[in-house]
């Protein structure tokens, strides 16, 4: 058994135990036993860390640093909302910067990304994957780093003229001194509502009362608010994000949803990703009317092999952006899906109303 497949095999045992119930078995139930135990000790440290380090500061001048998390370990739509969030404010003049960890990549360094003078598949070894295709799609600079201020500080080193720093992620990272919170929840809501490890939490749930902003991505606030006990209020809001269209990687040539569903309807169709929640790919797809032969799910920014895509059969290969950008894109067969977001006004109205309008 390769370590992809070890590492993929305990991510679906654990998100079953999170989101799914309990497992049957002896020595499942001891494993559970365990993890309550490790989840009991998580929830004191993370409200020492939470109470110590608080991050808020009221904003007077300079960047307005944004930050889009979520509370939940694994993808939660972030990224889409960092980029509807990006483009929606470069569209009104606003300069904009993106903060990213790089998770999986080679390198320690803080890093900025502000040109693609490399393949993507190049760079997203030393940067991310995360970061090549948050600059690819938004052309904003991002800078890398695990530690968040120093990557905010590498940033403004470079483009000291920015209005707005959107950090992808970093609710935790309570050193990151920032003026507007985004938390993010989709379908899974917060699971069985533990902690690290025994659930998927990374913070209690009660963090969601300090954030400016709750942030439901193809789910409804009602239906959040009822699976984690959240009261609902106005700073709960509703975001769609859906399948716009697909990208040929090789050549660029687009297609939208409806083109491809008729073209492909009688080809063999593979999918395949390596994002937190990969039925999110496959369910889109399928609700879209792509008749798929076979799916794989690789484990969270799994890294690919040079000729995975060579390893697959099918006519039609599908993936992510953020796994495109990982993969020789040669291969004629392999197209990226699209996405689109559209962030309601009243969303974005709090953070054009501290920025005031935008200098030239």
């Amino acid at each position: 058994m390769s370590a992809i497949t070890r590492r993929a095999r305990l991510e679906q045992w654990l998100t079953g135990v999170w989101y799914r119930g309990n497992p049957a078995g002896f020595w499942a139930g001891l494993c559970l036993s365990a993890l309550t135990v490790l989840h009991h000790l998580y929830r004191r440290w993370a409200g020492l860390q939470t109470r110590s380090l608080a991050a808020r500061v009221p904003y007077t001048q300079g960047p307005l640093v944004v930050v889009v998390g979520n509370l939940i370990a694994g993808g939660a739509g972030k990224t889409p909302l960092v980029l509807g969030l990006a483009h929606s404010l470069t569209s009104k003049g606003y300069r904009v910067g993106l903060l990213s960890r790089g998770y999986g990549r080679s390198g320690q360094a803080v890093a900025v990304l502000s040109t693609m003078d490399e393949p993507p598949h190049q760079l997203s070894q030393t940067c991310g994957d995360e970061p090549v295709y948050l600059h690819q799609m938004s052309g904003c600079p991002v800078a890398v780093g695990r530690d968040r201020t120093a990557a905010l500080a590498a940033l403004l080193g470079e483009f000291p003229r920015l209005d707005v720093v959107i950090s992808d992620d970093g609710l935790q990272h309570h050193r990151l001194k920032r003026h507007v919170e985004w938390l993010a929840f989709d379908a899974r809501a917060a699971g069985n509502r533990r902690l690290l490890p025994a659930g998927p939490l990374r913070e209690p749930l009660e963090r969601a009362n300090a954030v400016d902003a709750i942030v439901c991505s193809n789910c409804e606030p009602a239906q959040i608010a009822q699976q984690t006990g959240l009261p609902p209020d106005t700073r709960w809001h509703a975001v769609t994000v859906r399948l716009s269209g697909f990208v040929q990687a090789s050549s660029g040539l687009t297609m939208t949803v409806e083109q491809a569903v008729a073209q492909w309807s009688t080809s063999t169709v593979a999918a395949f990703t390596g994002l937190a929640e990969p039925d999110k790919l496959f369910a889109s797809l399928r609700q879209a009317g792509l008749n798929l032969t076979h799916t794989t799910a690789l484990p969270d920014h799994a890294q690919y092999p040079i000729d995975f895509c060579e390893s697959l059969l099918g006519q039609v290969l599908i993936t992510t952006g953020k796994d495109a950008v990982k993969l020789n894109t040669d291969d004629p067969r392999l197209w990226v899906a699209e996405i689109a977001v559209q962030l309601p006004q009243a969303l974005i109205n709090p953070i054009e109303d501290q920025l005031g309008p935008p200098t030239d």
